[in-house]
């Protein structure tokens, strides 16, 4: 076996415990196998494990209970000032930076994911079908703490490797889910759409074409979350002439003439 360096292991130990806890195996408000555990299945010294679990206490995603154990207290690094912060803000734009965050997070996916980060994308796409909409929204006027809370979501950002792009879409999606702006969000795409938008995008991702993992985001961002005002009315996200929308459309029916012509050659 090669040899590694303390560095490398404890590297090693904090993606292996964080994947955990993203990938929803250790689901939020569970308590964590005990040090002794963790340290067999990983394969290094306790002292390694402890840090590691001290890290990720340090970004709000473990909680350790004296007498009690380790529990998961959230599936993304979280961050009070970065809460505080955002409050600052508008929705329109908090939202319009998530969305930015999206896109970046799916280009830079496609340029550093791993295979273990596809077979998480495909297990959280397959876990998703059926669903009446995308998960990340919940129930707008309920009190659901998992709203923007998606697995498949998550993990693009988890493929990203950057540590700074998810601290931040889970401060956003924190924002998101206070009273004072649950209720003037809607999702408006549909149970298929959701599902085609995610198989467009984990098929970039897999490709490791970034260019077309950033227009698969983009299409999915434009109705998955939205803004609606007193009216019930949507609140487009972007204010574009006819042209332009047209130019946009001509394109997406572009793109699924070319997916039909590939899954025709598949067939």
């Amino acid at each position: 076996m090669a040899m590694t360096t303390g560095s490398e292991r404890a590297r090693a130990t904090l993606a292996y415990l964080r994947r955990k806890i993203t990938t929803g195996e250790w689901p939020v408000g569970s308590r964590i196998p005990i040090e002794p555990e963790l340290a067999e299945q990983t394969g290094v010294g306790r002292s390694t494990v402890r840090e590691a679990v001290r890290s990720l206490a340090s970004i709000g995603m473990l909680e350790t209970l004296p007498g009690r154990g380790t529990f998961v207290r959230s599936a993304a690094p979280t961050s009070t000032l970065l809460n505080e912060f955002l409050a600052d803000f508008t929705l329109e734009e908090i939202l319009s930076y998530r969305r930015a965050l999206e896109i970046e997070a799916a280009q830079q996916a496609a340029i550093h994911r791993t295979e273990e980060d596809i077979a998480a994308l495909e297990r959280a796409a397959a876990d998703e079908v059926g669903c009446t909409r995308c998960p990340v929204l919940g129930l707008a006027s309920g009190t659901d703490d998992g709203a923007f809370d998606s697995t498949f979501h998550r993990l693009v950002f988890d493929s990203a490797k950057n540590r700074l792009l998810a601290s931040l879409y889970a401060g956003i999606n924190d924002q998101l889910r206070t009273p004072e702006h649950r209720g003037r969000l809607a999702n408006v795409a549909t149970g298929t759409e959701m599902e085609r938008d995610h198989a467009r995008v984990l098929d970039a991702i897999r490709r490791r074409d970034f260019i077309d993992a950033v227009h698969a985001m983009v299409n999915h961002v434009d109705h998955d979350v939205v803004i609606v005002n007193d009216q019930h009315e949507v609140v487009p996200p972007l204010t574009r002439t006819p042209e332009q929308q047209q130019r946009i459309d001509q394109a997406q029916e572009a793109q699924e003439v070319r997916e039909a012509a590939e899954e025709q050659t598949r067939v």
